[in-house]
């Protein structure tokens, strides 16, 4: 015979009530009533709110009726052949508490999870079918800060979709700050909130008339310390005696990086078939990863020398991400550092400061090649080599700023002529052009 109990399962002084249904040997159900009570108001023998004034002797009465709609619905369900589980539980209470009854999608968590099963099927920035793996990787993150938000604010209550309004985004972005992370790492958990309630009302999921009134962040955030490695620490690295074959092959892909300007994936997948000649000259050729974009890059002389005996050999991004801080921590790079890392896996990245080894990565490389290079080789060549979209984003990502390119444009235009003579342009022909 199916039995009811009421439970506590905190001592605090605003516990949940639990219904535990036992129906049978095999099932056992149990959910929150939606009700509350000091624990130090409970009869834990009698299973009841201790009935010492008016509040707890109705409190008292609300769980009896809770018990007896419990009762009614068990019999229809058993007649109907309904079956018994945890939600026909829940949907009984939040029927009893007079709830809309809360659907699985319904849930943020749960509707981000449908986001990222369905990234496959979904159009991209490109008008392409399916969401890049950086994309999906970004909603993952985001996923798993939303649930460290429900379990820090809302002590482990899920965020549903209707309730997600402009003071529930003003209240996610102070938490956000709060714990130190970037307001670019804010603003994207912003975006993100916005794109999957949009997403989720074209799926006749209920969201609030606010949404559309979310504003992406426009904070200016002061210019960050960039990390790169200066042809300097290159230098004491390349000198630096190591002992583990493991270090020496990503010292020799470090350095290579650091020649060839490219993001980690695209570094640690040039084969030999990538290596060609043009016009007597040896040059790297390779599809970007990320742009999709074919670019071909000179080898200079010091890149060479590093591959003359054949290329590092094949090692995986986390390794090369984990041996490149072993690497500089041994060369003694370890001034403390101003900047960003994760402190635990897939966690966003926390603003502090570190021994400079701690903040290296892979990223170290295309970030070198662009900040070294900087006003020796033309901005264009380098922008296609690093594939920057635009020159705004390109100094930027160095730490430079527009000032700097005009600096570098008025240094080139006084080589091409005499101080005390200023630059002309004169019409050369008339080229009918209108």
């Amino acid at each position: 015979m199916a039995t009811i109990k009421f439970i506590l399962q905190s001592k605090t002084d605003s516990s949940n009530i639990y219904v535990r249904y036992s129906i049978s040997r095999t099932i056992n159900l149990k959910r929150k009533t939606g009700l509350i009570i000091d624990a130090k108001d409970w009869n834990e023998k009698k299973a009841q709110p201790i009935l010492r004034n008016e509040d707890l002797k109705g409190l008292n009465y609300k769980l009896d009726d809770l018990a007896k709609h419990l009762d009614t619905a068990y019999n229809n369900a058993i007649s109907e052949g309904i079956e018994l589980t945890g939600d026909w539980l829940q949907l009984q209470i939040d029927i009893f508490n007079n709830k809309t009854p809360i659907v699985e999608l319904d849930v943020l968590t749960n509707y981000i999870q449908k986001y990222i099963d369905d990234a496959p099927y979904k159009q991209n920035q490109k008008k392409e079918l399916g969401l890049s793996a950086g994309r999906v990787a970004n909603i993952r993150l985001f996923k798993k800060t939303i649930i460290r938000y429900q379990d820090a604010v809302l002590k482990g209550k899920s965020v549903l979709i209707k309730n997600i309004n402009l003071k529930f985004v003003e209240d996610y972005k102070l938490w956000l700050f709060g714990k130190g992370y970037s307001t670019n790492y804010v603003g994207k958990n912003i975006a993100n909130i916005r794109t999957i309630c949009l997403d989720a009302s074209k799926n006749d999921i209920e969201i609030s008339t606010q949404i559309k009134n979310i504003k992406g962040l426009s904070e200016q955030k002061p210019p960050e310390q960039i990390i790169y490695l200066s042809e300097a620490e290159q230098e004491l690295i390349k000198n630096t005696t190591l002992m583990r074959e493991a270090l020496i092959n990503t010292r020799k892909w470090l350095l290579l990086g650091c020649l060839i300007g490219q993001r980690g994936g695209d570094l640690l997948n040039i084969t030999d078939k990538n290596i060609k000649e043009l016009n007597g000259i040896k040059i790297i050729e390779l599809k970007q990863q990320k742009t999709g974009k074919l670019v071909a890059i000179p080898l200079l002389p010091d890149a060479l020398e590093i591959i003359e005996n054949g290329l590092p050999y094949k090692i995986s991004l986390t390794k090369f991400n984990e041996y490149l801080k072993d690497v500089c921590e041994i060369a003694g790079l370890i001034e403390p550092t101003t900047g960003r890392k994760k402190e635990k896996n897939n966690a966003p990245t926390i603003k502090k400061v570190f021994l400079k080894h701690e903040l290296i990565s892979s990223h170290v490389c295309r970030r070198s090649f662009a900040t070294n290079f900087y006003g020796r080789i033309p901005t264009p060549v380098l922008m296609n080599i690093t594939a920057h979209g635009s020159e705004r984003m390109f100094l930027s990502y160095i730490g430079k700023t527009t000032y700097d390119n005009a600096y570098q444009m008025l240094e080139y235009f006084s080589k091409l002529a005499p101080r005390e003579k200023t630059p002309q342009m004169e019409v050369i022909r008339n080229t009918g052009i209108k």
